[in-house]
């Protein structure tokens, strides 16, 4: 029993430390789109996302391989509550640590879709911009090139 009850708590731990590098990822996207006066480097944000997957990956497997080994030990561990009460508490603790890191992950997700989404709308109100100037210049252009009567005219009408 205490064999299992080891390996749960080491399959915590490393879901701790796994859900640490995802921060660390989350925290390197940030940066990309936090230099507003810099074209932000997507090759690299890509990267990211693909080393972000790959843990979300090892999550999963570390969540699969933990429940197994739980749903295996359960009915002991719910029998020898007080035998193994401090090992329980140090699971539940990991538990906690775990869950409010998921929150400050998804907090940080949501800050970084909201970088990016005003990255894109700047983006996309600087081209609006650029159009609008270029049909102006255009326009203007054109009338001049027409030549049709549309000559400005002074009179004046004072001797």
């Amino acid at each position: 029993m205490e064999d299992y009850l080891q390996l749960l708590e080491e399959s915590l731990e490393k879901k701790l430390k796994v859900l640490e590098k995802i921060g660390e990822f989350n925290l390197a996207q940030r940066n990309i789109f936090d230099n507003a006066d810099e074209m932000p480097d997507f090759s690299k944000f890509d990267s990211y996302i693909e080393e972000k997957g790959k843990l979300i990956e090892e999550l999963d497997s570390l969540d699969e391989g933990f429940e197994a080994l739980y749903a295996r030990v359960a009915d002991t561990l719910k029998e020898d509550k007080e035998k193994n009460a401090s090992r329980i508490r140090k699971l539940q603790n990991l538990i906690r640590q775990i869950t409010d890191k998921s929150v400050m992950l998804q907090s940080q997700e949501a800050e970084n879709k909201k970088l990016m989404e005003k990255f894109f709308k700047a983006t996309r109100d600087e081209i609006g911009k650029g159009r609008n100037s270029l049909n102006a210049v255009y326009s203007y252009y054109e009338s001049q090139r027409s030549g049709s009567g549309s000559e400005s005219l002074f009179f004046d009408s004072k001797k």
